[in-house]
């Protein structure tokens, strides 16, 4: 289990995320309500690999005006990573933290333009 508050720092600022009651996975969230870190963990596949899901969010304004739809309407923007792995094969040690690095210098300025643009 991951130790409390887990901290990220967004735009330069350092952002606490103390745990929040939760079901099937860890939510860590602000007390503002306007960060989130959610942690889920998949079952153990029958090839012996587990994935574990990691996301964090953003809460942005509501752009609409004051009415009955606020109490519903949530709006965030999420950046995730998937991690998909076997512990019992050799070298998830180290793969795993190179494909992280991979895949991070790949969604760069320009990839993360495209993909907002409706790029696939």
């Amino acid at each position: 289990m991951l130790s409390e508050p887990l901290s990220v720092t967004y735009d330069g600022t350092s952002k606490s995320l103390p745990r929040v009651a939760a079901r099937n996975r860890s939510v860590f969230r602000t007390g503002d309500g306007e960060f989130e870190i959610s942690i889920s963990n998949s079952p153990v596949q029958r090839d012996g690999s587990q994935r574990v899901d990691i996301s964090l969010s953003r809460k942005l304004p509501d752009p609409t005006p004051g009415d009955a739809f606020d109490a519903y309407r949530t709006i965030r923007n999420s950046f995730g990573i998937s991690y998909v792995f076997d512990t019992t094969r050799a070298g998830v040690t180290s793969d795993i933290p190179l494909l992280r690095t991979a895949l991070l210098s790949f969604v760069d300025a320009t990839i993360q333009g495209r993909i907002i643009a409706g790029e696939r």
